[in-house]
């Protein structure tokens, strides 16, 4: 066959498969069942064998309903997401995470909100202690985390299934190797010895080894606790609005108004610590990504890998030695050189639930898809999810196991809910991430670190400060129609957290804020 007839019958039955596909999708199944398609990336085996449980109970439930789950690697998910929602053959159901930026932009074209949805009860909760119980006020953060509500378009968009902290695994054997116990570092000054026990031992063995396998990715994880405890100290003197928590308001507009900097005393002694502990970690590991920071753990080539509990069971189930955790002992008020400056124990802070499914708007069957997503967060549902992942719940009255419950949250201790290095929006974050080789290494210094934050940092800061000006001008002008009609609809206005006039005082003040101080360089 010629080369060119090759190609004419491998696109023809491309072709064909596609239309196959398109056509199984948009017709039921032979059996006459509805089919509710649910796209997500969580590529560790426990969390789709839960999702998968989950499923086969609602079935047995709903014999009329076939669930069907689509796993995409998380590398291409973004790209693969956007491609079926602009061509229409999205799934019903799609995880999506705030973290990702631009869900405004997504949120009022492709995702229907369940607002009016969540303040009923769940009826999968019936006999059980959250019988009668709005669906919103059976997750423990009330439906009310990033992932959940979203506070520019002043909706509820998507149930979350479970709950997260951060934590350092490390392998025991290999601690015991080196310091002949198997007990971590309880504080800072405890951590710079181990680092300085493994190196001697690496070089004694002449072995690859880091005290910690890290990478881009987990940069960010190590990032966020330790600006967020060291700049806790600063914290309070910028929390206006008196919440106990900082805005990225009051953060951005702080920065931009000259309240605080990157050489302010506590944010300074935050980047020392932060240049400490990638000076800790492999050469080169801001190239690299996580799982790569997460093979140089499984084999040995680092004692710590900072993950979050979603890890960990995957790291129970692939390490070939017994792993541990222990949270991040940032410097305390006892520390010698940093005490001065530090508020005290940093705290986990307020349970924010995450892995969110958004309702496609172009989903064939829009009351199935709620109606499984409704028990995927019952207590039942939420109970057997939690059992074969080994996540944290998400939902009031459901127990975590033996093996998550040691990664509960930590409430003893301060938290603002700051976070200093993406304070402004994915601009600035990136910027951050982008510029931390100026930080580690031999040739590294934190005083290059902020003079490159201070050089080019305004100019992105000013770009997300002005993107969250569009959005929330066409969230706000949306509220001035809906506002008044909210009031008079009984059990949701009492519960927006914010009301749009707050939100536009804040666009205002923003819209000050930045014509004092605008970056030359950036448009408006």
């Amino acid at each position: 066959m010629k080369a060119s007839h090759l190609g004419i019958a491998l696109l023809v039955a491309g072709f064909v498969a596609a239309t196959a596909q398109v056509w199984q999708r948009t017709h039921p199944p032979a059996d006459g069942r509805v089919t509710v398609r649910l796209s997500h990336w969580q590529l560790e085996g426990t969390v789709r064998e839960g999702l998968a449980a989950v499923a086969r109970r609602y079935e047995q439930l709903n014999p009329k309903v076939k669930v069907e789950i689509l796993v995409v690697p998380e590398r291409v998910y973004r790209q693969w997401m956007r491609t079926q929602l602009v061509g229409g053959t999205a799934p019903d159901l799609i995880e999506y995470t705030m973290y990702w930026g631009r869900i405004e932009e997504l949120a009022p074209r492709y995702f229907q909100p369940i607002t009016r949805q969540v303040a009923e009860p769940n009826p999968y909760n019936r006999g059980t202690p959250l019988a009668g119980v709005p669906w919103r006020d059976t997750f423990l953060d009330g439906m009310n985390g990033p992932d959940g509500y979203n506070t520019l378009m002043r909706d509820y968009y998507a149930p979350t299934i479970a709950a997260f902290t951060m934590r350092l695994f490390y392998n025991r054997t290999l601690l015991r190797e080196i310091t002949g116990r198997d007990e971590p570092p309880a504080t800072w000054r405890e951590f710079l010895a181990l680092d300085a026990a493994v190196r001697a031992y690496a070089q004694r063995q002449g072995r690859v080894l880091s005290t910690i396998g890290n990478s881009w990715d987990n940069c960010w994880w190590l990032a966020e606790p330790v600006l967020h405890g060291l700049g806790s100290h600063l914290s309070p003197q910028l929390d206006h609005d008196h919440t106990l928590s900082l805005s990225y308001w009051e953060i951005a507009l702080g920065w931009r108004r000259g309240e605080w900097s990157y050489r302010t005393p506590e944010l300074a002694n935050a980047l020392r610590v932060f240049r400490d502990l990638g000076n800790a970690s492999q050469p080169g590991f801001v190239q690299m990504r996580r799982d790569v920071a997460m093979l140089d753990f499984l084999r040995g080539h680092a004692l710590i890998l900072c993950a979050g509990s979603w890890d960990a069971s995957s790291l129970r189930r692939e390490a070939p030695f017994d792993v541990g955790a222990f949270r991040l002992p940032l410097p305390g008020r006892e520390d010698p050189e940093y005490g001065p400056q530090t508020l005290g124990p940093l705290s986990d802070g307020a349970v924010s639930t995450s892995t969110p499914f958004y309702l496609n708007k172009a989903s064939a069957h829009p009351e199935a898809a709620v109606d499984f997503l409704r028990f995927l967060t019952s207590v039942e549902g939420d109970q057997i999810f939690v059992n074969v992942s080994q996540w944290l719940p998400a939902i009031r009255h459901v127990r975590p196991t033996e093996f998550s419950r040691r990664f509960m949250p930590f409430y003893d201790g301060y938290n603002w809910g700051a976070s200093y290095f993406n304070n402004t929006g994915s601009e600035m974050t990136m910027f951050f991430l982008g510029e931390m080789h100026r930080l580690f290494g031999p040739g590294g210094s934190v005083e290059a670190f902020q003079r490159e934050l201070e050089t080019a940092g305004p100019e992105r800061a000013e770009r997300d400060l002005r993107a969250h000006l569009r959005d929330s001008r066409e969230a706000f002008n949306s509220d001035d129609v809906t506002a008044a009609a909210r009031l008079r609809v009984a059990g949701e206005s009492d519960r927006l957290p914010a009301s749009p006039a707050l939100l536009e005082a804040k666009y205002y003040q923003t819209a000050r804020v930045l014509a004092a101080t605008a970056h030359p360089e950036v448009k408006p």
